[in-house]
């Protein structure tokens, strides 16, 4: 379920003739029963913290250093894609360099999590990461006057990375209050990160729905798309917790997804 493998086309495939070996199972975390499998030479680990498809799960941290150790012994290269280290360094209670330092390269974003504008940062050892520029020109990425970028990451840094001790505790209130709405299911519960999924029984058409009455009525905006499961009445969506949800207190929460769920689900549809 990591990202590269569902959002990215298998870009390393096409591009760079890489084989990629997904192991272990769609709907849980990677385990080092599932890596021991592996018996063929790997050229590298690839571990995404948290992973965003399983709501935001990450592995003890115990497992995770068994994972990366697994790598070590291989001679196997360990990269984090730690797009959401901030949110994963709390679930942690954790430094991001701790759980950087684990890896040989890491990748973070600067829009998620700490709010900056578009962009990212590869770290790693000097030689590598003189690779990584080349690569970086190769593929057209190369462009000019991003500076703004890097200051407005340097800003939110230093602005939200102290506030994500508080962010996830806001999420398992959150959770703890979304666990008691009917129709709705948090994934993973309790939160191990400042984020969540939620499957919600109402259909696409009915959440969509909803989610708009929701904005006209009482100025409230959550994204009117979500994502399908094998159950056409059961929708998923992610709930990130950030600046803007710390505003609601979890009795709010809980009344607006009571009203999705009264508003979009079968009963109303079937109603309407």
């Amino acid at each position: 379920m990591c990202h590269l493998d569902r959002h990215e086309e298998q870009a390393y495939q096409r591009l760079h003739g890489l084989t990629g070996r997904p192991v272990g199972d769609l709907n849980r975390l990677i385990t080092l029963d599932d890596l021991a499998k592996v018996t063929e030479p790997a050229a590298a680990l690839l571990i995404e913290l948290p992973q965003r498809d399983l709501g935001g799960q990450q592995p003890p941290i115990e497992d995770l250093i068994a994972q990366v150790g697994w790598a070590r012994e291989r001679g196997t290269a360990a990269h984090l894609d730690g797009a959401r280290l901030w949110e994963s360094a709390a679930g942690y209670d954790r430094d991001p360099a701790t759980i950087a330092g684990l890896f040989d390269t890491v990748y973070v974003s600067f829009y998620k999590g700490i709010g900056a504008l578009s962009g990212c940062c590869v770290a790693g050892p000097e030689d590598v990461i003189g690779q990584v520029r080349e690569w970086r020109r190769r593929m057209g990425g190369t462009l000019n006057g991003l500076w703004p970028n890097a200051a407005s990451a340097l800003s939110c840094l230093r602005q939200r990375l102290p506030l994500f001790p508080a962010y996830l505790g806001h999420a398992r209130a959150l959770a703890a209050a979304l666990a008691r709405v009917p129709g709705v299911t948090v994934v993973p519960d309790p939160p191990q990160v400042p984020m969540m999924h939620l499957l919600l029984a109402v259909t696409s058409d009915g959440y969509a729905a909803a989610a708009r009455q929701l904005a006209e009525e009482r100025g409230i905006w959550i994204p009117p798309g979500s994502l399908t499961t094998t159950d056409p009445a059961v929708q998923r969506i992610e709930l990130s917790v950030g600046d803007a949800t710390m505003q609601f207190e979890p009795g709010e929460v809980s009344e607006i997804f009571r009203l999705i769920i009264g508003s979009g689900g079968p009963a109303a549809n079937a109603a309407s």
